[in-house]
């Protein structure tokens, strides 16, 4: 039976470089694909474009000429505008608040994609140390971020982490169901295959990203991990109409360091 790939970009940071995951999905029709971020003080990013063949060229085609309106909860409305160098890119002039709800609604042909975010605020990282845990014979540095977990709202977080330069494949999702207004102590136990094979070591330079998301991105990013295990269906969008994708609101925090022996705990 043949495979199917899904190819959605999902903007990690407007900072960063975009990235690709591969979702295995069963043969069926091509559908199209939305990829929509906001953040504070951002404007609104959308890439439109095509699922993919899995034998088929990875340029995966774009979805130019569409109508996009985006619009939020005190009012405020735009018609996006498509970039002129890029087709199916589109970005607008309103930037994001925190607390506020937009609404996107993208029309292309004869189909209408819906969807809503809210943007959260941003929960900064207080510190970062290194976490040196045994396993059997061996030793694995991973870092450990802190950070206070607001009480008055639900929270969901998702990080990344880069080393001398690069970004690590592994991501780590959490949400504050268990420790809702705790100080919060998050090891990102490192996988050296993400590194080439290479544990973290005294003066490596570590780079972390903790994006605090809207509800919805966070259950389509917890989705898209078990599809990753199991191959088994589409992940959860909070985007209507049949469209893969999804609509993402989130506020970034940052910290970095090089490794010294005095950052580093058991």
């Amino acid at each position: 039976m043949g495979k199917y790939i899904a190819l959605i970009l999902l903007l990690v940071s407007f900072a960063a470089c975009e990235k690709v995951i591969d979702i295995d999905l069963p043969t069926s029709d091509q559908k199209d694909v939305v990829d929509a971020a906001i953040m504070e003080n951002s404007s609104c990013i959308i890439f439109l474009t095509k699922s993919q063949e899995f034998y088929e060229d990875f340029s995966y085609p774009r979805i130019s000429g569409a109508k996009i309106e985006l619009s939020d909860d005190q009012g405020n409305s735009e018609i996006l505008k498509e970039s002129g160098k890029e087709e199916g890119i589109y970005s607008s002039m309103m930037t994001g608040e925190v607390g506020r709800t937009y609404k996107l609604k993208i029309t292309t042909g004869n189909n209408i994609y819906e969807a809503s975010a809210t943007i959260p605020r941003t929960v900064p990282i207080d510190s970062i140390y290194i976490y040196d845990i045994k396993i059997g014979k061996d030793r694995i540095y991973s870092p450990c971020i802190v950070f206070h977990d607001p009480i008055e709202t639900e929270n969901y977080y998702y990080t990344t982490l880069a080393v001398n330069g690069k970004t690590m494949k592994s991501i780590y999702l959490d949400d504050d169901e268990f420790r809702n207004g705790l100080k919060v102590e998050n090891i990102l136990f490192f996988d050296k295959e993400d590194n080439n094979d290479e544990k973290l070591k005294v003066g490596d330079h570590l780079r972390i990203e903790m994006q605090s998301l809207d509800k919805g991105m966070y259950t389509f990013y917890k989705s898209l991990r078990s599809i990753a295990a199991s191959g088994s269906t589409n992940p959860i969008t909070n985007i209507t109409g049949g469209a893969l994708g999804c609509f993402k609101a989130y506020n970034p925090s940052y910290i970095e360091m090089v490794i010294s022996k005095d950052d580093i705990t058991e």
